[in-house]
């Protein structure tokens, strides 16, 4: 079955960007003069899929907002002859189909993924988690079309991994693998570990490829604190020998975290054709 549909979770409380993250979701914060969602939504189209599911919650106004006609502004950019910046306005609205779904409760990934459930309608899904971009150079693969490949390859739901320092093993979902070629076999999950617990060096990033078997582990996993862990039930279904992960070309940035996110702005500045040169003075400078 091919992946028409992607999911992008947003209604996290985002308490490390507080106090801005009380108005604003994270998934909103801006790169430069686009919001972290404009990204991942890029990173979607390119892979060829064109229907995103968008998981909100009680902050929801400014992101179905930036995705509705604000026709008051479009025609006064018309009005005033700013034709290209009236293109761009129409062009948010206009290149994908978005969905919103809420998610009431907030009990973690797990429980914003059975909020999508009846728009899924039993089918696979892309997920992309909301604080985290993945720049690629031109010769390169979207991440998500790189775990798309591998779903279609094999059938089995799709991780993407990168490999982590002994000290950072206990910031990630750490995954136990038996094969270690392209598409790696996965044979069990342990988040967070100790370096006395850890099962390898992969740690688990925020871009998968979803199969519709794991929509009925979900609704039989218990809540742990004030979540339903997502990597409950991708543990089960690597013991079902039903996950597989692959290494991603490009970039990725967790702008979730305050120094990934200052980190990626600074680099899509420097990237940026009108302000790359003058930002590389001004650091020179500094």
């Amino acid at each position: 079955m091919k992946v028409k549909k992607a999911v992008i979770p947003t209604a996290g409380l985002g308490t490390r960007f507080l106090p801005i993250t009380k108005a604003m979701p994270k998934s909103m914060l801006p790169i430069i003069d686009r919001p972290t969602v404009d990204y991942i939504i890029d990173e979607i189209l390119d892979a060829g899929i064109e229907e995103v599911i968008i998981i909100t919650s009680h902050n929801t106004d400014v992101i179905e907002n930036h995705f509705k006609e604000d026709k008051a502004l479009e025609e006064r950019l018309l009005s005033d002859g700013k034709k290209e910046l009236y293109d761009l306005a129409v062009s948010i609205r206009n290149r994908v189909k978005v969905t919103f779904v809420k998610q009431t409760v907030l009990n973690g990934l797990a429980g914003a993924i059975v909020c999508a459930e009846e728009v899924l309608n039993g089918e696979p899904f892309a997920l992309l988690l909301g604080d985290e971009i993945i720049y690629r150079n031109n010769d390169q693969k979207p991440c998500i079309a790189q775990l798309v490949s591998a779903y279609e390859e094999t059938g089995k739901t799709v991780l993407a991994t990168m490999k982590v320092s002994d000290e950072d093993v206990n910031k990630y979902g750490n995954l136990g693998i038996k094969s270690d070629g392209w598409i790696k076999e996965v044979t069990c999950i342990k988040e967070k570990p100790s370096n006395e617990e850890k099962l390898s060096n992969y740690a688990i990033i925020g871009r998968y490829v979803i199969s519709e078997k794991v929509m009925p582990i979900l609704h039989t996993l218990k809540q742990k604190g004030n979540e339903i862990l997502f990597t409950d039930a991708l543990d089960v279904l690597a013991k079902e020998n039903e996950l597989i992960a692959t290494e991603f070309e490009g970039i990725r940035y967790d702008v979730g975290d305050k120094l990934g996110y200052v980190q990626a702005t600074v680099d899509y500045a420097l990237r940026n054709e009108n302000l790359g040169e003058q930002f590389k003075k001004f650091l020179s400078e500094k």
